[in-house]
């Protein structure tokens, strides 16, 4: 061990540096232009991308299905189909569809006493029925019942697309359902 001196050296004193306003007001400035850039390009793309009506929305959606069926894949179609159904009837009659299964649906929404769906009970019954024996009973559909799945499911949507008094007609986000 050498004694040259003490092994702890003393704290020392802070450095001063000098507060360039400056630097702050560019930093600022380049916020602000930054915020202006963002809120510019936003404006522009929703100018070209118009917000599309809830019958809109869920039309493409059910033309999306076409690949499914083109695919032959009956289950992963009906499941699909059924899923944009769904989320429609969830939107546009303001009850929870989605998260029920087919019977809860059923009878907890269509069998209220003037629900607007209470006019579609047996159809959509019948619809949402045949979905679940294609996606659970793994029945196989062929073209042309798939084509009038599709065709049953467009016309469910076109005829309870009229507007509900008090009702937005514009498509929330939430409807964004995945084709599988």
């Amino acid at each position: 061990m050498s004694s040259s001196g003490p092994d702890i050296r003393d704290i020392r004193a802070p450095y001063l540096i000098a507060a360039d306003w400056r630097i702050a007001a560019l930093a600022a400035l380049a916020g602000v232009l930054l915020l202006g850039l963002a809120w510019w390009v936003w404006r522009r793309f929703k100018s070209r991308h118009p917000q599309l009506t809830l019958l809109q929305r869920t039309l493409e959606q059910l033309e999306a299905t076409r690949s499914l069926m083109a695919a032959g894949d009956a289950r992963a179609f009906a499941a699909a189909v059924s899923d944009v159904l769904r989320a429609y009837v969830e939107v546009r009659f303001n009850v929870r569809a989605t998260q029920r299964t087919t019977s809860e649906f059923l009878h907890e929404c269509l069998g209220q006493v003037g629900s607007a769906l209470q006019a579609h009970e047996q159809a959509l019954g019948e619809f949402l029925k045949f979905c679940d024996l294609a996606k659970f009973a793994r029945w196989s559909l062929n073209g042309p019942e798939m084509q009038g799945m599709l065709a049953s499911a467009r016309h469910f949507v076109e005829t309870t697309a009229a507007p509900i008094p008090g009702q937005p007609l514009i498509a929330p986000e939430s409807l964004n359902v995945p084709v599988r």
